[in-house]
């Protein structure tokens, strides 16, 4: 299929994810969704080489590891940074705000790409479309210090019905502009059984969050996160 031959190169994981940023942006990623889903788990019936591109996008995008999230902005007019903060925005009417497991095995076969060494021993969790801005270069070309990706990570956690919280302790941006948080399995332990497992992101501009369940989350007979 094109679509797998296109991301076969050097550049295949950037080539991949980009496409798929691109399809949640346009709202393709949910296109005849619902027919795909209630036709079967194709994740669960068929084999990740023989998924279609469109399969591809709905696993990614709108499936039990991953959901649309709408932020709750805490200040009208600065809604994502300190006041005083410059190329702020809120997400246009077409961006869909993704949050989506990228430690679990379907969306690693998907993406076919494997998460930096860093997040070893971690669940991790993206955000894709977030509206917050990042430093920019000023004068001369130099960067200017920034703080908000620190912010940002302070503010995430997953919480599980009848378990502490656990808090992010890594927070890395993608060259595509997403957010991964890790969490350390040492610190929360997921079982099939767990319900209502969160992610919230809680910062002084917006509050957001995500609810998953361990029971959707069944990949070939295990809990896939």
């Amino acid at each position: 299929m094109a679509f797998r031959r296109s991301f076969d190169s050097l550049a295949g994981e950037f080539g991949r994810r980009r496409f798929l940023i691109g399809a949640l942006g346009s709202g393709a990623a949910f296109t005849h969704a619902s027919r795909i889903l209630a036709a079967t788990e194709f994740w669960n019936a068929k084999d990740p080489s023989t998924w279609t591109e469109e399969e591809i996008v709905i696993l990614t995008s709108k499936s039990p590891w991953a959901r649309e999230a709408v932020p709750n902005f805490k200040h009208a007019d600065d809604p994502t940074g300190p006041s005083g903060d410059r190329g702020r925005r809120r997400p246009a009417a077409s961006e869909r705000i993704i949050v989506r497991w990228e430690s679990a095995q379907p969306i690693l076969d998907a993406l076919r790409a494997p998460l930096a060494a860093d997040f070893e021993g971690h669940y991790v969790v993206s955000v894709t479309n977030l509206p917050i801005a990042f430093a920019r270069k000023g004068p001369g070309g130099q960067t200017t210090p920034d703080d908000t990706l620190d912010r940002v990570q302070n503010g995430a956690t997953l919480q599980v019905r009848g378990k502490d919280p656990a808090e992010a302790g890594i927070a890395r941006r993608t060259r595509i502009g997403s957010i991964l948080f890790g969490f350390s399995k040492d610190y929360l332990q997921l079982t099939a059984s767990d319900r209502d497992i969160v992610f919230k992101l809680d910062t002084e501009q917006l509050t957001m969050m995500a609810k998953f369940d361990a029971k959707e989350m069944m990949y070939h007979g295990k809990l896939a996160v």
